[in-house]
């Protein structure tokens, strides 16, 4: 299910963006990086960040436009991170296609992330008649959650070689590797439509907030998701040995021949089984992990909506208030 099915509202903001990639990297490119590059932008995302940084302005500026640049700016930042995060993991599939690495090879593909993110402060130049003090805050705000991200990448993989790991180190992990790059956004939205610092902070914290629902609802999908409808493949944390808040609460639950299951079923190639994909699920059914992971998720959603009703009433604050209950509740 996509934002716009669920949210008419959001379909201009989408097609604006959309545009805008186009133009940049249209599908019909003459060479092979250039068509790798259209082909991460084109896979059929949610721009979940470019959306929050239009509404964001639109709260504070009555007009989502002036955002579209820095919109487009996250969502090459997020294509670039991708196209490096599938490359680190291995992936073959992405959005229900091949993955950049697996079509275009492993130095297209490289090049094609340098491409993208080497493009993003072009788009944030446009806001030179902002003046130096507010573009500089923009390219702050914009260089902190790139940095955050790698930062982030790095612990998940080094909390992926632990035996266990605490559910502190996880959400720091994920504050730091996909709450940032919502937070990000909804923070230079804010200051492109207006805002003062500290209306644009309650933007970031909402995005924040977010941020930490999406990622602990997208692990959740890992293991209890379609994989046709998730376009990639199901399991990829547990092969991989990444923790998740669900695998964490379901291995201290597990007794010793069930956590021995589990550990054989980690960093494995090939294919599981139906009755092994089974077995799993029963597990997170028996321990009822699944639906403590929903409910951390739908709690930082509640606290997301208090810093939301801070702000005053508008369209773009409903379409807010809406989006978060699509991220919160999504299944697929």
């Amino acid at each position: 299910m996509t934002v716009s099915r669920s949210i008419p509202r959001v379909d201009e903001y989408l097609e604006s963006v959309n545009t805008r990639l186009d133009d940049l990297f249209p599908a019909n490119a003459s060479t092979t990086l250039e068509r790798a590059a259209s082909d991460a932008l084109s896979g059929g995302g949610k721009r979940v960040r470019a959306i929050l940084a239009l509404l964001w302005c639109e709260v504070f500026g009555d007009d989502y436009k002036p955002a579209l640049p820095l919109a487009v700016a996250y969502e090459l930042a997020h294509a670039s991170a991708l196209i490096e995060d599938d490359i680190i993991d291995q992936s073959p599939m992405r959005r229900g296609k091949k993955s950049i690495v697996e079509e275009y090879g492993l130095s297209n593909a490289i090049l094609a992330s340098n491409l993208l993110l080497f493009h993003v402060p072009k788009m944030l130049a446009e806001y030179r008649y902002l003046g130096s003090d507010r573009v500089a805050k923009l390219f702050d705000q914009l260089g902190e959650a790139c940095r955050s991200t790698t930062w982030g990448e790095f612990l998940d993989l080094e909390l992926a070689q632990k035996d266990g790991g605490s559910e502190r180190e996880y959400e720091e992990m994920i504050r730091l590797k996909t709450s940032t790059l919502l937070s990000a956004p909804s923070i230079g939205g804010a200051l492109v439509g207006g805002a003062s610092e500290s209306q644009a902070s309650l933007a970031g914290k909402f995005g924040e907030l977010l941020g930490m629902a999406y990622q602990i609802q997208d692990d959740a999908l890992d293991l209890q998701g379609d994989e046709r409808i998730l376009g990639k493949p199901i399991f990829g944390d547990l092969r991989q040995g990444k923790k998740s808040l669900v695998l964490m609460h379901c291995t201290r639950r597990a007794s010793s021949d069930e956590r021995d299951f589990l550990t054989k079923l980690t960093n494995r190639a090939g294919a599981y089984t139906e009755d092994e994909i089974s077995r799993v699920r029963g597990l997170l059914q028996k321990y009822g992990s699944i639906d403590y992971a929903r409910e951390r998720a739908s709690s930082y959603i509640s606290k997301a909506k208090k810093v939301l009703a801070t702000v005053r009433d508008c369209g773009a604050k409903t379409t807010l208030a809406e989006m978060s209950d699509f991220l919160a509740s999504r299944y697929s």
